[in-house]
């Protein structure tokens, strides 16, 4: 293959003045959740709905259910249909005028309609689109906006999406004669500037203008501008080529994101009549199959992870402020380079990368057909991905932090030359690559987990650059350990070739969990270790070290950045597990261990970070546990209660890159020195912690703006009576807002509590912490947090001891000066002032009710209830299964079969019972993140019939008949003897439906299969 060579810069953000307008459309819509018959039409009575801002997520809103038809894939949360309307006057000075609304991104199937008039359909959820309303406005004094999305059909995606308009509206005055929107192009060469821009005239006269360009750089200053002459006819688009040589432009980089801003002006007898600002940084790219990428002369590796659209408790319409939040995280974790998986994500995100630094992978499609049964790939993929592909990429072409487009996830077909030739044509700038599709076609090859294979490295035989795009693959869930190895599929899986990862001791020493065997409706319900040993091939440790050391590794996504939403039954075994656990930091923007791993082998400023924590109350004393310091420090010293334990060194190779020590437990501190230079330059000190007795208010990023509507993230953190943080804290906090503002949303980072996150004043927290998101109206004044919680251990496994702590948090101005008081009752009655005060600690037995009245200035403004029992809260004996775990039967798509839970050692809640009706199958989705081969399925199966030795079964993958007639013997013991078989079966990459259909099902009984 060539090098491919890339000069780019570019994004577009239309900041008009003069000759254009372009303004927020945001505020004041009305929302209705249902379909309404006639809400499109102008004369439609919506008085009665509510109102509300966009970017709006209406799933996340909802109350999660088993029930819901999104699924484990999507996430269990509400779909549906929903309505917005708006109606706004038309400023008489919009009348002749190029009148136009844009609409950042709607999930999913959305019409849009103005005055009754149809505007138009777009069925892909991550477009972004604009319509034309110049007609309307002309004729109109108010306009009616009517926007119905239909997000009915379920699951639209592998993934949680949200539903609604869940990203920034605008509306866009401009002159007849004007630049159409994403209608500019540029691209930088060394010091040379090429500027494509189309003009449009929609008046009713053909005539000639100027264009003229100007190069500003950050501080506004004009460094270079050229003129061009253009002639338009009436209803024409014209486009026009500038060229320009900046004197020694300031290069954009990772490191320093420079950017300039194209200032375009299109003009009749010096008249401006359009103004378009355009952002763009100066940067030379060069790919190079036996060394990777070149940024400006320089070799740069891109460390990159695979992040969806969520953001936890806030959906889909995640806040700019808490966008650029998680960018900058990922920023000072040493990230560079984020993966759209897989979807383009809304305008502001690439504006954010441009300013912060980050560079993209910008995905445009999952899958190329079906992949889940109501997807865009299936339904609306062959009609649409032109239209949609070719939007995206004028919108994002502009952005220096794009360097690279992908087509596609883990999917197959033809079409994928298609979708290459249509982006070399719409940007030739950009190598094209995707997510282990249609490798042929692509420029770059990227290889998802068949990448992570013992070996593959080694023997990658391609004249292509190399990109990892899903590798590596680890889970882990914050605050969670176990010292023994974990892989997804059972090891050893000699099909997936994983790498070894060595047992830390010899038995697990770890026993706290989330429930016990009894309360799994599946063995796949696991939480994961925190010390980078669960995982399906490789760790991320050795995968820093493959990236790092290989010259022809150009860059790797692991998956993810984030915890998200979805895709909760595959890895994690449904509901109530609502998420995928794969982040370097969880659902609540909360680092997990993993974070500071990778901070320690991809930054610079010296860091050291001690796991796991040190408060282990069930645990016999003398254990050995393996304490790991991360560090990018010269050297690294622990102490144990003030003994030194030695030096150590971080190394280069996976298994060296934490430092190690053994120590046997006893409650004490911890203390990490690390050394630079031969001084010590940072430390890290965790203690053990006692019974939780208060909690601890901070904010995370930025506090609340002076005025105007803002956000911000508040961190209450578990701690004992001494100030040390409670790693098992569980406790329910509750909240008060006092001022103009809400709050937001409400999280915890768990991935399987499945409360609401919207229209609640109180969440439990999960392994010490707890998130609070607060919102203000816009309207002046201050604003204060009021947090209250009863705190104590559930179980009272040390202690019996229950506290209560109120603390306010000024979030704008100062908290309110009013006495807070609290007054409690332990017999199950409401307290009032006339209840004991609280003032410190009391003892409580199990089987207790705790309830406290928060009172401020003499008005009760909260009321907390915390049950102390056996069967409260987490386990502190939770036992580890051996063996890989089965997809099961009863959780299943199926025909003509019923569920039962009648009989004896069958696996999950129950297995499936054939009928004698004849169209009976059962099926299940399974994803592939390999390479396309076989696998062998094993069928876990009861049943007699009689007169017969056995059953058949027709066995089939992606509707391909592999085996027309399976024998499946007859068992002893129907519902109670259980036998396997065996059946050698093709699996494709990506999505993979597998299906069993008894001949005859008579009695039938299937409990699970396992895929090898």
């Amino acid at each position: 293959m060539r090098n491919f060579i890339v000069v780019v810069l570019l994004a577009v953000t239309l900041t008009s003045t003069q000759a254009a307008d372009r303004t927020s459309f945001d505020s004041n819509w009305k929302f209705a959740l249902g379909d309404v018959s006639g809400a499109e039409q102008i004369a439609f009575d919506d008085s009665s709905w509510r109102r509300l801002n966009v970017p709006h997520d209406w799933s996340i809103e909802g109350e999660y259910s088993e029930d819901n038809p999104m699924g484990g894939q999507c996430g269990y949360l509400p779909a549906g249909i929903g309505w917005y309307r708006k109606t706004i006057d038309v400023d008489p000075r919009w009348r002749s005028k190029h009148v136009e609304i844009t609409f950042d991104g709607v999930y999913m199937n959305s019409t849009v309609w103005a005055n009754g008039k149809k505007l138009g359909n777009r069925p892909y959820g991550w477009s972004s689109f604009t319509y034309d309303i110049s007609d309307l406005t002309d004729i109109s004094d108010s306009i009616t906006f009517a926007v119905r999305v239909d997000n009915e059909k379920q699951p639209s995606a592998r993934w949680y999406t949200g539903s609604g308009i869940y990203a920034h509206t605008w509306l866009t005055i401009k002159e007849k004669v004007h630049v159409p929107s994403d209608g500019i192009f540029i691209r930088t060469k060394g010091n040379t500037i090429r500027v494509d821009t189309e003009v449009a005239n929609r008046s009713a006269e053909s005539g000639r203008f100027k264009l003229r360009t100007s190069i500003r750089d950050a501080s506004g200053k004009v460094v270079i501008s050229a003129n061009r002459p253009i002639a338009l006819d009436r209803g024409k688009t014209g486009s026009v080529n500038q060229t320009m040589d900046i004197p020694n432009p300031s290069r954009w980089s990772v490191e320093t994101p420079y950017l300039y801003t194209a200032v375009t002006e299109v003009i009749s007898d010096d008249r401006v009549l359009d103004r378009v600002e355009t952002r763009f940084g100066v940067r030379d790219i060069e790919w190079k199959p036996e060394s990777g990428m070149w940024l400006n002369g320089k070799n740069v590796k891109m460390r990159g992870v695979c992040n969806h659209q969520d953001a936890g408790a806030l959906g889909t319409a995640v806040p700019d402020k808490i966008l650029r939040y998680r960018i900058e995280q990922l920023k000072a974790m040493g990230c560079n380079a984020i993966r759209t998986s897989h979807n383009p994500q809304t305008p502001i995100f690439y504006d954010i990368c441009d300013e912060v630094g980050m560079l993209v992978m910008d995905e445009i499609f999952d899958g190329w057909m079906r992949k889940a049964n109501q997807d865009y790939g299936g339904r609306w993929f062959n009609q649409w991905w032109n239209r949609d592909l070719t939007d995206w990429l004028r919108r994002d072409r502009n952005h220096p932090s794009v360097v690279i487009y992908s087509m596609g996830n883990e999917t197959r077909g033809k079409v994928g030359i298609e979708l290459v030739a249509r982006c070399h044509e719409l940007d030739p700038t950009r190598p094209v690559t995707s997510g282990h599709s249609a490798d042929e076609a692509m420029d770059i090859l990227g290889v998802n987990g068949a990448s992570e294979k013992v070996g593959w490295l080694d023997t990658m035989n391609t004249d292509k650059v190399f990109i990892g795009t899903e590798n590596t693959h680890t889970w882990q869930v914050r605050g969670f350990y176990r010292s023994l190895t974990w892989y997804r599929d059972g090891y050893p899986n000699k099909k997936q070739k994983p790498y070894k990862t060595p047992d830390l001791t010899e038995k697990e020493i770890f026993t706290y969990d989330w429930t016990d065997d009894a309360g799994r409706a599946n063995g796949k319900q696991r939480f994961n270790s925190s010390y980078d040993n669960a995982m399906v091939r490789l760790n991320s440790r050795r995968n820093i070290q493959q990236l790092r050391d290989i010259p022809r590794y150009a860059g790797s996504f692991r998956w993810t950045g984030y915890d998200y939403l979805g895709e909760a039954g595959y890895v994690h075994g449904g509901w109530p597990f609502k998420a995928f656990m794969g982040g370097a930091i969880d659902l609540a923007n909360f680092e997990k261990d993993l974070y500071y791993l990778y901070q320690s082998q991809w930054t610079n400023e010296p860091m050291v970070h001690i796991l796991p924590h040190w408060t282990h109350p069930v645990m016999e004393l003398g254990t050995q546990i393996p304490v790991w310091v991360y560090s990018n420090c010269d050297s690294v010293e622990l102490f144990f209660n003030n003994q030194s334990l030695g030096k150590q060194e971080p190394g280069q190779a996976w298994d060296e890159m934490q430092c190690q020590w053994m120590v046997g437990w006893q409650p004490g501190t911890l203390k990490a020195v690390g050394y630079c230079d031969g001084k010590p330059n940072v430390e890290h000190v965790i203690r053990s912690a006692e019974a939780p007795s208060q909690i601890a208010l901070s904010i995370d990023g930025k506090p609340l703006a002076d005025s105007g509507v803002d956000i911000v993230q508040i961190r209450v953190a578990s701690e004992d009576a001494k100030g040390e943080f409670y790693p098992y804290g569980e406790n329910r906090t509750h909240f008060h807002v006092t001022g103009p503002a809400t709050i937001r949303a409400l999280d915890n980072g768990s991935p399987i509590d499945v409360e609401k996150h919207f229209g609640t004043t109180n969440r439990i927290a999960f392994y010490g912490l707890t998130r609070a998101y607060v919102e203000t109206t816009g309207v002046e004044g201050d604003v204060a947090l009021l947090a209250s919680c009863i705190l104590g251990e559930k179980k009272q496994v040390t202690s019996d001891k229950v506290s209560i702590d109120a603390k306010w948090l000024g979030l704008r101005g100062n908290p309110p000066k009013a006495k807070t008081e609290i007054f409690y009752t332990i017999d199950g009655s409401t307290p009032t002032s006339a209840s004991p005060r609280y003032t410190e600690p009391f003892s409580v037995r199990l089987g207790t009710t705790v309830k406290a009245s928060i009172v401020v200035g003499g008005k009760a403004v909260q009321t907390l209830e915390e049950r102390f029992a056996a069967d409260e809260g987490f386990v502190w004996d939770g036992g580890e299964s051996s063996g890989p775990v089965g997809e099961q039967a009863e959780d299943a798509k199926y025909a003509e079969a019923n569920v039962s839970a009648n009989g004896l050692g069958f696996h999950g809640k129950g297995y499936i019972r054939f009928t004698k009706n004849p169209g009976a199958f059962v099926q299940w989705y399974q994803e592939n993140d390999g390479d396309a081969g076989t696998a062998d399925l094993i069928i876990r199966h009861s049943g007699k019939l009689n007169n017969k030795n056995g059953y058949e079964l027709k066995v089939s993958v992606n509707g391909k008949t592999v085996d027309a007639a399976v024998a499946v013997p007859n068992t002893e013991g129907p519902g109670q003897d259980w036998k396997t078989v065996t059946v050698e079966i093709p699996i494709g990459r990506g999505a993979n439906t597998i299906r069993l259909a008894p001949k005859l099902g008579n009695g039938l009984c299937i409990d699970e299969i396992l895929i090898r």
